[in-house]
């Protein structure tokens, strides 16, 4: 039996008594979810891009979690558990599962008591066909442009960088969007530049849907705009930093795990990364 044959087996085998389905495969990871008092709950395995191990995730609503979450345990660490041969990949997958029946379910509740107690979500402004347009054919020039307002002794460290960002994006609360635009798209310019330097990618223009975005090396699609247009639009200048510090947690961690397995040059197969990853 394959490697994705079993896990569904077991997962279906572990988690249908609690109302949980298969949802989908994605990404290296398998979900099964469930509906509780409206909100969708989920319990994922996932597997690491080039190494045979696998981690636990559940999320509920605005929120996900791992191990030391999900047990109130900063000391548990059951992240990224290796196997090699279908015994310890089964034994590896019941460990998971069985930390998913003991303090999952209540985690999931507590979740889910949160999801339902957040107002419903404020509707943003859309980014303009020009302003996606102008993001793909000028985030250089207007990176270049911002990072030139820093002033500091040394070189610019990237705390420098995001710390300007917030500062600047704070100075726009109040004002109208169509007024604020143009500085929208160099803050998403310079944010989606360092991404691209921290962990690899490109930017890339969707014809089909007219936008523009970060196609990252391990994360996909990332439409940076929409990150500063929310973070504006609820005056949450704190959420870039949060925003950036997510997708780089998304990605840094797999890297150095595999990189401690396989050597320092070690980069994702052809088959599920275009691009290259930098050093970290």
């Amino acid at each position: 039996m394959g490697k994705k044959s079993i896990v569904i087996e077991i997962m279906e085998k572990r988690l249908s008594p609690y109302g949980f389905h298969y949802a989908g495969y994605e990404g290296y990871r398998w979900r099964f979810s469930r509906e509780v008092e409206g909100v969708i709950q989920s319990i994922v395995i996932q597997r690491s891009y080039a190494a045979n191990d696998y981690t636990l995730e559940i999320d509920a609503g605005f929120r996900f979690c791992r191990s030391k979450e999900i047990t109130n345990d900063p000391k548990c660490n059951l992240d990224f558990l290796g196997f090699n041969n279908e015994q310890e990949q089964r034994d590896v997958l019941n460990k998971l599962l069985d930390v998913a029946e003991k303090y999952g379910m209540n985690k999931l509740t507590e979740l889910t008591k949160e999801a339902k107690t957040k107002p419903d979500p404020i509707e943003l402004p859309e980014p303009t066909i020009q302003m996606y347009e102008k993001l793909y054919k000028d985030n250089s020039a207007l990176t270049q442009q911002f990072i030139s307002k820093i002033m500091v002794d040394g070189p610019i460290r990237e705390t420098d960088i995001l710390l300007l960002l917030k500062k600047e994006l704070k100075e726009l609360q109040g004002k109208t969007y169509e007024s604020v635009q143009d500085k929208l798209v160099e803050f998403a310019s310079v944010y989606g530049n360092m991404l691209i330097n921290k962990l690899g990618g490109r930017w890339k223009y969707n014809k089909r849907i007219a936008k523009t975005g970060l196609d990252i090396t391990l994360c996909r699609w990332i439409n940076v705009l929409e990150v500063f247009i929310e973070a504006w639009h609820k005056g949450k200048d704190d959420l870039i930093i949060e925003e950036y510090n997510y997708r780089c947690s998304r990605v840094i961690p797999w890297v150095t795990n595999c990189r401690q397995l396989y050597g320092e040059d070690w980069q994702p197969p052809s088959t599920s990364a275009e691009w290259e990853i930098p050093p970290m």
